[in-house]
């Protein structure tokens, strides 16, 4: 038998096994990947949860400034914002003019002098941030030439990107 046959038989016999082992229960997938049809609004509902006495403190501290920042994931890109700020990303076609966005997605939030990191995120329940579609603009005319050597073909293109402006009109510690 050659060695090409016997990793060929091998690498079926490991695959064979390993999907029989978690398809008759043997390995219990994760629980990321447990999925429940029926959920009732309790188990849907979280918990408050109970913040220390030095956590109250540190958020009040932040409260007290005068401006905050964030630094937001939207479409998988981070921005840093404040408010009032414009910013401009992809376009997402979902949005029409003058919809309102809820952004939870916090990488980092404070001021001038605190700061709260998340791991990945912060927490919803400290903030509200909101953003409001101003503008769907198009980008500008890009010209793609492709050209064949020694021969009369050449090729132009043209495409432009699609872009859409949020306004953040909300950026606010909520008290704890």
């Amino acid at each position: 038998m050659s060695l090409a046959a016997i990793s060929r038989s091998l690498f079926r016999f490991s695959r064979t096994n390993a999907l029989s082992g978690a398809a008759c229960g043997r390995f219990p997938l994760p629980q990321q990947f447990s999925y429940s049809t029926q959920q009732t609004a309790a188990e849907n509902a979280q918990a408050p949860i109970k913040w220390s006495s030095k956590t109250a403190e540190l958020i009040s501290r932040l409260r007290d400034q005068q401006k905050y920042y964030a630094t937001v994931v939207i479409k998988g890109r981070p921005f840093t914002v404040t408010q009032n700020d414009i910013v401009v990303m992809d376009r997402i076609k979902e949005l029409e003019l003058g919809d309102s966005l809820a952004l939870t997605q916090v990488t980092e939030l404070g001021s001038r002098d605190y700061t709260i990191k998340g791991q990945p995120f912060v927490d919803p329940s400290l903030y509200s941030i909101k953003a409001t579609v101003i503008e769907h603009p198009d980008g500008k005319l890009f010209t793609v030439t492709k050209k064949r050597r020694r021969t009369a073909h050449q090729k132009t293109t043209y495409h432009r990107n699609h872009y859409t402006m949020l306004r953040i009109s909300l950026v606010d510690i909520n008290k704890i």
